[in-house]
């Protein structure tokens, strides 16, 4: 049964649908026309490494999926020309618990957030991994990347988030942020920059973007607005995620642009 969920202010309907390899699988639909999957798969990896190999074989197999699951849904043909394509998929990383101590903690969130660099991504057979060394080296000397962006507080949580996901560990739970709160703004995030995607596409193939009234430039500024604006009763935490996540995504430049497209469209 589906039910509503999310910010009052980006709305979106919820249900639970079924999948071959996650414990847990909702389809999230926003009002504004975005569908997000959200797959909970719990692993246990022997290595970082492997954990990264996982990540990048899973593409060829959730985004098929994920395509085939929305057109079931709608009863289309696959081959319809109207129907939508899957264009990514996002990795939140909730690490429970691992062999390391110290800095050699802080550096493996480091990695997950970034695992190409665990990767051969050209692999003739597909992506595979690096020799065991490049891990055992990068978390005996660290590892950083400019894209990197941490939004963890000393003592009690550790975050890091980039292009390719996003790595936490509650060190405090009863005063860390929750997977629940990490993946509510992962989602908003997420559908307005599928969203914000589909206008650049739009302006990329020689069209006057145009979007329904309520999802117009003003939708669009109100939510660069509540994106970018802290909340007088939200926790510093929520702040620097927030902000760190927005940073990495480029949603904001995104917002700015899709904004400045539609307006200049009703010129």
């Amino acid at each position: 049964m589906p039910h509503h969920t999310g910010d009052t202010w980006l709305h979106s309907s919820a249900a639970r649908v079924e999948h071959p390899d996650a414990a847990e699988c909702t389809l999230h639909v926003f009002a504004c026309g975005v569908a997000v999957f959200h797959l909970v798969q719990p692993h246990t990896p022997a290595s970082l490494t492997e954990l990264a190999v996982w990540r990048y074989r899973s593409y060829a197999t959730d985004l098929p999926w994920a395509k085939a699951k929305i057109h079931d849904l709608l009863d289309e043909n696959e081959n319809h020309p109207g129907l939508p394509n899957p264009e990514y998929v996002l990795s939140l990383y909730w690490l429970a618990s691992g062999p390391w101590t110290g800095s050699q903690y802080d550096t493996a969130l480091r990695l997950l957030s970034t695992p190409s660099v665990l990767v051969d991504r050209g692999a003739a057979g597909g992506p595979a991994p690096l020799d065991g060394e490049v891990e055992e080296k990068l978390l005996a000397t660290g590892f950083d990347h400019p894209d990197i962006v941490s939004f963890g507080v000393r003592g009690i949580s550790a975050g890091y988030a980039g292009w390719s996901g996003v790595a936490y560990a509650s060190i405090a739970p009863e005063r860390a942020l929750t997977a629940d709160e990490l993946v509510a703004c992962e989602l908003v995030v997420q559908a307005l920059w599928c969203f914000t995607g589909q206008i650049q596409q739009m302006i990329e193939d020689g069209q006057d973007p145009s979007m329904p009234e309520e999802f117009g430039w003003r939708f669009l500024r109100a939510a660069h607005s509540r994106l970018t604006t802290a909340r007088a009763q939200e926790t510093a935490q929520h702040v620097l995620m927030r902000e760190a996540i927005m940073k990495t995504s480029g949603l904001e430049k995104q917002l700015r642009a899709a904004q400045d497209a539609l307006r200049e469209g009703l010129s």
